[in-house]
């Protein structure tokens, strides 16, 4: 069976191993007065791994000193100077972190290299968000990757993310070679796997791997990028190197994604290649992890056909129907971009194949196809128990998903699934190719997400316990399509690849279970508090207790098992998806507080969809739960003049806060990193007069 693999010691703490390692943070105040402006980093907020401060406050940062002349000049004769362009806003990002490195905990004269990821996000509140990767000598620090936030004008606000000191002689060029590093992921990858979820388990069989690798192409850099035939896998295979932080040490690898099972296992492995194997024709794998995302919590029914009529619904649906869009009866134009055009006509035929989803047959791999009649028009109307009409309904589920997150702000220019960019915004040629198959398949229903301008692969198949089918199930499709949204949000459109420490893990299905929700709460009179109850025909469920307001799990029993969560002794938060729920459990709960500050539950549900994706935009890779709540509580306090007014502020403020602090995320809680080590509770709320 294939086993995660990370080598690094995530118990290390850098503050207790190294003698003066804190030193930086009374030194903080010495790099604000040398570039004259006020800096803030709070003890908590100190990566204990790393030993580096992974949120520093800016007060007092200049703007640009001609935002005209920094963008390029508007023409002679304009009425206002033209914006500035990400570019612009790129080199501000990377001058800004070099100038303030030692107060994160770089010393001094010590190398800050950084890339940037080509695009820059923009919250709905016009924040903008340049996302870093930092590097030494050309090459990938593995998971340190800072984002820093500037207001429009260019002015810096925050510095928020994992960055990490590194030994001055780590070696450049690899003792092992790509092909000796690939032999040894790709045996790993090929191994037979047992996958488990709440629907049963799937049997992976072991991979021939024998016909080894041909390498396809190479490009120059001190990182060798490079690419190798498929073999048995799904696609071609990329490797790169790169450094990865062990704790007190680092090490250089040779990194590689392999794909297998039409994309429902995706592994990324790190395997040593410097000089300290002992072999190199045999190299350690350090690191080894499958990144694909799986439910382990399943005419088109529009929601579970336990709850929703089998009947016709139009392709695409009308504003109205989407409950994050407030029209004020048509006074109030429709987002941009909303309704988009779902179905592809051609020859006067329509197809499940549209601008932004591919939806297939898993067996034949073809669209559903009808004829259209003299006026153009036609309907998708097979039997609800046909194959055709799982892939008509996985369409229809992806869709709607892909407008509704348009609307918060998950469009062409932050990497939604498209084919074509009208706008010219980001990368197009990615549609979400959503396969819906007939019969029982390998983790039952996953969604691989790759960078912008590669598809994303949605993947649904039967529940074999039940004879029920994912495809059907808006708690299953929705959950999946999330994790493309969180993926691509928190990871930049570079790689997609925020989310791979344990907490970034968890919340990633925090975040699908909250969206999947949420939003069919939103469109019911009933609020329902569990996921997955028809796929699996049992109404607990397939989390551990319902997501209501008396869910007990709390961030301090991150990493306990069961017998040792005080009061729940058959809970257990050791595994991603079970610490997932606590997230989402908060999540719902700040929701149903905010709703009732504002006296309004509907209007709850789109503040709080708002302020958690531009969270998304906010946050940091591999961030830990208190980053992401940071970022959400700083997204509220820009709604302040748009979705919310300067009045109602305070309240959503303090019903947001107040239901982090029941969960145990409170002001005072700690987390030391990312992973699931010395995670602890806290439910003090800020201090008065506090801007948090």
């Amino acid at each position: 069976m294939t086993d995660t693999i990370d080598r690094r010691d995530m118990s290390y703490d850098h503050l207790d191993s190294v003698a003066g390692a804190d030193a930086f943070l009374a030194g903080i105040d010495q790099v604000g007065a040398r570039v004259d402006q006020s800096l803030t980093g709070e003890p908590e907020k100190v990566n204990r791994f790393t030993g580096h401060l992974t949120e520093l406050r800016v007060d007092g940062a200049p703007a640009f000193a001609d935002t005209a002349a920094a963008a390029g000049a508007a023409e002679p004769g304009a009425a206002e100077p033209a914006a500035a362009s990400d570019a612009t806003y790129i080199a501000r990002a990377k001058e800004y972190l070099a100038s303030v490195a030692p107060a994160i905990g770089f010393a001094a004269g010590e190398p800050a290299e950084f890339v940037a990821d080509p695009g820059v996000a923009t919250t709905s509140e016009d924040v903008r968000v340049v996302s870093l990767q930092q590097t030494l000598n050309g090459i990938d620090v593995w998971g340190m990757a800072p984002k820093v936030w500037l207001r429009a004008d260019g002015t810096v606000e925050r510095v928020v993310g994992d960055t990490v000191s590194l030994p001055p002689d780590l070696p450049v060029r690899p003792a092992v070679t790509a092909e000796a590093a690939l032999r040894v992921a790709a045996a790993k990858a090929a191994e037979p796997r047992t996958l488990s979820s709440p629907f049963g388990t799937s049997e992976l069989p072991r991979l021939d791997v024998s016909g080894g690798f041909r390498r396809l192409a190479a490009q120059g850099g001190t990182n060798q990028p490079m690419t190798f035939s498929q073999g048995p896998f799904d696609e071609a295979v990329p490797a790169r190197l790169v450094y990865l932080y062990m704790g007190g040490d680092a090490r250089l690898c040779w990194r590689f994604t392999l794909s297998r099972d039409n994309w429902t296992t995706q592994y990324q492995a790190l395997v040593e290649a410097d000089d300290r194997t002992a072999n190199p024709e045999a190299p350690e794998i350090l690191y080894f992890q499958d990144r694909a995302h799986r439910v382990v919590s399943g005419r088109v029914f529009r929601g579970d056909p336990a709850e929703s009529a089998f009947d016709l619904a139009p392709f695409p649906l009308p504003v109205s129907d989407y409950p994050n869009v407030e029209t004020n009866g048509g006074s109030v134009p429709p987002p941009a971009g909303v309704p988009s055009t779902w179905v592809e006509i051609t020859n006067g035929t329509a197809s499940t194949v549209g601008n932004n989803v591919r939806a297939l047959d898993g067996v034949s791999r073809q669209p559903v196809t009808i004829p259209l009649d003299a006026s153009g028009n036609g309907v998708f109307n097979d039997p609800a128990d046909s194959p055709k009409q799982l892939v008509t309904n996985i369409f229809f589920f992806c869709n709607f998903a892909r407008d509704y997150f348009q609307v918060l702000g998950f469009d062409e220019a932050h990497g939604n699934f498209q084919t074509v960019n009208p706008s010219g915004l980001g990368r197009g040629g990615d549609p979400v190719i959503a396969v819906a198959d007939p019969r029982e398949v390998p983790g039952t229903a996953t969604m691989t997400t790759r960078a912008d301008g590669l598809a994303g692969m949605m993947v649904m198949g039967l529940v074999a316990g039940t004879g029920r089918h994912t495809a059907r199930s808006f708690d299953v499709v929705g959950h999946e399509f999330t994790h493309g949204v969180s993926n691509r949000l928190v990871g930049g459109l570079f790689d997609a690849e925020g989310l791979e420490e344990d907490q970034s893990v968890a919340m990633g299905e925090g975040w699908s279970d909250f969206f999947a929700l949420s939003i069919r709460n939103s469109l019911s009179t009933q609020d329902r508090h569990v996921v997955g109850s028809w796929v699996i025909d049992d109404p607990a469920g397939i989390r551990q207790r319902p997501y209501d307001s008396a869910y007990p799990g709390r961030f301090g029993d991150i990493g306990k098992g069961r017998g040792q969560v005080q009061g729940n002794p058959d809970l257990s938060y050791r595994e991603v998806h079970d610490v997932g729920e606590i997230w989402c459990a908060a999540l719902l709960e700040v929701t149903r507080r905010v709703g009732a500050a504002l006296g309004d539950t509907r209007r709850g549900y789109r503040v709080t969809w708002q302020a958690v994706v531009d969270g998304l935009k906010l946050t940091p890779k591999n961030p830990s739960f208190l980053t992401a709540r940071d970022a959400i509580m700083r997204a509220y306090k820009d709604l302040r003049g748009t979705k919310i007014t300067a009045a109602e502020y305070p309240a959503v403020r303090k019903a947001a806060w107040e239901a982090f602090a029941q969960y145990g995320m409170g002001f005072d809680a700690v987390s030391p990193n990312a992973s699931f080590v010395g995670c602890r509770s806290g439910g003090a709320l800020p201090p008065a007069g506090s801007e948090d």
